[in-house]
């Protein structure tokens, strides 16, 4: 396991974090692995977590995950504010269904700084 275990990789509800770091990499390997079974994910489970080191066994604990899911919140909302910031005109502006359909200004607005 080189690649970082991303917060949505191991749960999609913040409620369902367990307590303890190994039942969170057995979801986080049933996610990466659907078709395993739950006799084949416990015969493979226990080597892969015995190879990985300290600092990775600390990823799958329960304060570090609902961490990473409130700062991807927090970042998600950043972009789509800094979207909306954005000249409606640009490439990344969010759009709305009501603006497309609101006829031109006669003269351009002034713009606010």
């Amino acid at each position: 396991m080189t690649d970082i275990p991303r917060a949505y990789d191991i749960l999609d509800n913040p409620n369902l974090v367990a307590p303890l770091p190994y039942l969170n990499f057995l979801r986080y390997l049933k996610r990466k692995h659907p078709r395993f079974g739950f006799r084949r994910l416990l015969q493979e489970a226990p080597a892969q977590w015995d190879a990985l080191n300290k600092g990775q066994k600390n990823l799958f604990q329960k304060q570090r995950i609902l961490a990473r899911i409130a700062r991807s919140t927090r970042a998600r909302l950043r972009r789509v504010l800094q979207r909306n910031r954005a000249s409606p005109r640009k490439r990344n502006a969010v759009r709305r269904p009501i603006y497309d359909r609101r006829p031109r200004a006669s003269r351009p607005r002034k713009r606010a700084r």
